[in-house]
């Protein structure tokens, strides 16, 4: 289940972000350091969970 959760944070994450390049281009570089650490701290998570 926590594979799942995590799983499926990391999905919409990744949905945001293209929203966002869709939405703003010019905004994209600083705020995709930003989405790979939430992605990070995700997977880190569910490490330590499961």
């Amino acid at each position: 289940m926590t594979a799942v959760f995590g799983v499926f944070f990391a999905l919409c994450a990744l949905v945001a972000f293209a929203g966002l390049a869709l939405v703003a281009p010019r905004d994209v570089p600083p705020i995709a350091g930003t989405c790979a650490l939430i992605l990070t701290f995700a997977a880190l998570a569910v490490a330590v969970l499961r």
